[in-house]
């Protein structure tokens, strides 16, 4: 969808969840992106080569309330009535999974910082372009970690919730790659949410002895999950619960978050050396958000998303979608978030991984891969004997 008259501005648009149970990372979403569109105003704007001018981000946003079929008719105004130029996405893979269609129809780029599932990029979307790691490879690194520290542990336990495509993924990789380094998964279960008890589920946790517990689900339940596998002692040698990577899980378990281990898409320790845009450290300097303890990953995420959309506009000099589709196709570079590069096919990001997070002393500490490690791995991580959690 062309201007018929030249652009005065780039005109950005996204739909966040700012109520609802995505309300935290949502909020945390729009700032990444709100600071990416001040600083790059600050610095004089994006350079649209056929133009020969640069031009000013205008950011237009609509709350989805975490509601798919919200996000889905919020999408189609942003592209229909608004206009947008450029479209970044939800957070959630739901609300992804429900923003893509539209933004197929449009022919209208779709820069995907906050959904990681990987049926998104099973669906032949030609336009989504994807800045997370996927799904299925958020926690193979506990499986290398582990084996590394412990070549003989060989037993695995996943408990995941049957809704939403994210936690299928998520342990649909952790299985593949669990049988790939020689482990048995000696219990694979699952629950429909919402859910006010795991103790039957916990119980054949426990029986099944497993050195490695994953747990994934909706962040509430995996707060859940967390309280009681602490309350009811159920303990192994690692446990690794996707919520772990986020503060709101220390915010609700206290000192008894240490020793969880879960995915974290970008930490303020992570070193990338970015031959495009801010660094870290000037991102912390900046911002205060962005300096550690202060933000989880949607924060980074959604802000390097804004960076690889202007990265890709610069190098197209246009804001042509079907332009800016084939340069994200081809381009491979680092930015403070890692590097980005894409699968030229399906547009699922293949540059870059997760890195593994600990509560250690109640910091969140990466701990793996190695070569990025803050601390050495507390192991075997028992959890301690204690019988109520804080409110």
């Amino acid at each position: 969808m062309q201007d018929r008259q030249p652009p005065e501005t780039v005109h950005v648009g996204t739909v966040t969840s700012l109520t609802g149970q995505f309300r935290s990372q949502g909020s945390q979403a729009l700032e990444g992106i709100a600071a990416w569109a001040r600083d790059t105003n600050a610095s004089g704007g994006i350079f649209i080569s056929s133009l020969n001018r640069r031009l000013p981000v205008r950011l237009t946003n609509y709350n989805d309330e975490r509601v798919a079929r919200v996000a889905r008719a919020l999408t189609e105004k942003l592209i229909a009535d608004d206009r947008v130029d450029l479209l970044l996405g939800p957070y959630s893979s739901v609300l992804a999974l429900a923003a893509a269609p539209v933004a197929e129809r449009f022919e209208k780029v779709l820069w995907n910082h906050g959904g990681a599932a990987d049926r998104i990029y099973s669906r032949g979307f030609r336009y989504v372009v994807g800045i997370l790691t996927p799904a299925s490879q958020y926690l193979p690194g506990v499986m290398d970690l582990v084996k590394n520290v412990d070549p003989e542990a060989g037993k695995i336990a996943i408990l995941r919730s049957s809704r939403g495509s994210f936690p299928v993924d998520v342990a649909s990789g952790v299985e593949s790659y669990a049988a790939a380094r020689g482990f048995r998964t000696v219990f694979s279960g699952q629950y429909t949410p919402p859910i006010a008890d795991f103790s039957p589920l916990l119980e054949q946790i426990a029986a099944s002895e497993a050195d490695i517990i994953i747990g994934v689900g909706r962040i509430q339940d995996d707060l859940l999950l967390a309280k009681q596998l602490v309350q009811k002692q159920v303990s192994a040698k690692a446990i690794a619960i996707v919520a772990a990577g986020i503060e709101q899980f220390k915010d609700e378990l206290g000192s008894w978050a240490d020793g969880f281990m879960g995915p974290s898409q970008w930490e303020a320790g992570d070193v990338y050396t970015p031959d495009y845009g801010p660094s870290a450290h000037e991102l912390a300097a900046r911002h205060r958000l962005f300096n550690p303890g202060s933000g989880d990953y949607p924060l980074f995420q959604a802000y390097a998303a804004g960076l690889v959309a202007q990265r890709c506009v610069e190098e197209a000099g246009t804001l042509d979608n079907r332009s800016l589709r084939e340069v994200a196709s081809r381009l491979d570079f680092t930015t403070f978030y890692g590097r980005f590069k894409l699968d030229p096919q399906t547009g699922c990001q293949i540059g870059r991984s997760v890195v593994i997070v600990q509560w250690q002393g109640g910091e969140k500490i990466v701990v793996w891969p190695e070569r990025m490690r803050r601390a050495r791995v507390i192991y075997p991580s028992h959890l301690q004997n204690q019988h109520s959690i804080p409110e």
